[in-house]
């Protein structure tokens, strides 16, 4: 069991070879306990699509295939992944743009086990309300949430 002393002198630790401030050194430190489910969540986000429809998708085989568009008759093909919720972290978005045109659509997934962050649920305002808040796992970009400092990766790595 780690002491509350223990626990801040990591975090000082941290703090003094990142260069980060206090909280975002606390953060990212919990973030580390998440290492796995991190990096798989940068996997499931960053991937290339593929060049034709004749290959399976890389996005793991979770997307559907690609749609027929209505105004060009060619396929929409998987080109992104990003998170689809602001806070059911297990609910992903993926884009499909037509190979013809300018043609899009985007489906929300839920891919069980695979979440983008993690949720907690913490009490606000005067009322003591309990609400679901997101933190977004660092390196994983949401359209709508704030990412977390990157602290282990670098700019190439993914």
């Amino acid at each position: 069991m780690t002491t509350n002393r223990g626990r801040k002198d990591v975090i000082r630790d941290r703090m003094a070879a990142t260069g980060e401030s206090y909280n975002v050194a606390a953060r990212n430190l919990k973030a580390m306990k998440d290492t796995a489910a991190t990096r798989e969540a940068r996997l499931i986000q960053r991937w290339l699509p593929a060049e034709s429809l004749d290959v399976p998708c890389p996005c793991g085989g979770t997307c559907e295939p690609g749609e027929t568009c209505d105004r060009c008759h060619a396929r929409h093909r998987h080109v992104k992944r990003y998170p689809g919720s602001v806070t059911d972290v297990e609910a992903w978005a993926d884009r499909y743009e037509c190979m013809g045109c300018a043609s899009s659509y985007t489906l929300t997934i839920h891919l069980a086990g695979r979440p983008w962050g993690v949720a907690e649920t913490v009490v606000r305002g005067g009322s003591a309300e309990e609400v679901v808040l997101a933190r977004v796992f660092p390196g994983v970009v949401h359209p709508l949430l704030r990412a977390e400092v990157a602290s282990e990766s670098g700019p190439d790595e993914d």
